[in-house]
C-alpha cells in the first residue's frame, strides 16, 4: 500500500514526503554519501510521485465533469423554479368556474311533416304515409349556457362590459341556470302537485310564451328575482349584454316592457 492511497488529504501526503526526504538526508549525511539502499528508496520517491501526477489528471477530469454536471444542475433548477412559479401563479388565480362542453345536445327542429318512420320508407309504394308525428313538447332536460372562457370575456369590448369582472359572468351563468332548471322543473310537474301558488307561478309563466318562443327556454326578470340570487341592477343588466354579446341569451321583447332572456341551442 502505498503512501499516495493511504495519506487522508494532500497536505499529509505532501508532510509524509518531506519526512522521508529529510529521513534520507539524514541517513546520505551519516552514512557519508549515497548508498545502494538509499537510491532504491529515491526511486520508490520517484514512482510515487509518478503516481500522483497520474491521480491529479484523472481528479482534473472528474472535476471537468463535476463543472459540467452542476451547470447542468443549475440550468434544471432554474427551469423547475421557473415551472413552480407558474404553477404557484396558476394555483393562486385559478378561475372559480372553468369552462365546460355543454352537456345538452343540440336539438334539431324538425316540422310534423318532415317526420318519416322507417317503416312509412319500406312501405311507402305499396300504402300511404302514416300520419306525421306529433309535437311532444320539450324536453324533460334543460339546457344550460356554458361558461364564459377569459379570451372570450377579453374580446368583449371595453364599453360593453366596463368594470365587470371575468368571475362576475360566471356566477351569473350559475345562477341563470339555476332560474332555468327551477323554472322549467316546475312547468314540467304534474297540475294536480301543484300549489295554489305554484299553480299562479306557472300560469304566469304559460302567459309569457307566444308563438315567437316556441321551442325556447327563457326566463325574464321575475324569474330571476324569484329563483335566484342575481341582482338586476345596473351590473347586472351588463351582464346579460355581456352574454348577449357572446351569444349564449338572445333576447325576445313584448307585448310592453316584457323582456325574454331566451337560451341560445
Amino acid at each position: 500500500m502505498t503512501a499516495v492511497s493511504t495519506a487522508p488529504s494532500l497536505e499529509a501526503l505532501e508532510e509524509g514526503f518531506q519526512n522521508k526526504i529529510a529521513a534520507l538526508q539524514i541517513c546520505a549525511d551519516l552514512r557519508g554519501g549515497w548508498k545502494e539502499d538509499t537510491v532504491i528508496e529515491f526511486g520508490q520517491l520517484k514512482q510515487e510521485v509518478q503516481f500522483i501526477r497520474q491521480e491529479i489528471v484523472r481528479f482534473k477530469a472528474i472535476i471537468a465533469s463535476s463543472k459540467k454536471d452542476l451547470l447542468t444542475a443549475h440550468t434544471l433548477l432554474e427551469l423547475m423554479q421557473g415551472l413552480c412559479t407558474r404553477l404557484t401563479h396558476m394555483k393562486t388565480n385559478l378561475p372559480s368556474h372553468l369552462p365546460r362542453a355543454n352537456a345538452n345536445p343540440t336539438v334539431t327542429k324538425v316540422s310534423p311533416e318532415q317526420v318519416v318512420t322507417d317503416s312509412d320508407k319500406k312501405s311507402k309504394t305499396n300504402q300511404e304515409k302514416q300520419a306525421p308525428k306529433k309535437d311532444t313538447g320539450k324536453s324533460s332536460q334543460t339546457p344550460t349556457i356554458s361558461y364564459v372562457t377569459v379570451k372570450e370575456f377579453n374580446d368583449v369590448p371595453k364599453y360593453i362590459r366596463g368594470r365587470l369582472q371575468y368571475d362576475q359572468v360566471n356566477v351569473a351563468i350559475d345562477e341563470v341556470n339555476k332560474t332555468l332548471e327551477t323554472k322549467y322543473t316546475l312547468l314540467r310537474r304534474p297540475r294536480a302537485k301543484l300549489s295554489e301558488v305554484d299553480m299562479k307561478v306557472v300560469m304566469a309563466c304559460r302567459q309569457q310564451e307566444n308563438q315567437e318562443t316556441k321551442g325556447l327556454y327563457f326566463v325574464v326578470d321575475n324569474d330571476i328575482k324569484r329563483w335566484s340570487g342575481l341582482k338586476l341592477d345596473s351590473n347586472g343588466r351588463s351582464i346579460m349584454t355581456v352574454l348577449r354579446t357572446l351569444k349564449r341569451l338572445r333576447e325576445v321583447r313584448g307585448p310592453g316592457n316584457l323582456v325574454r332572456y331566451a337560451v341560445l341551442l
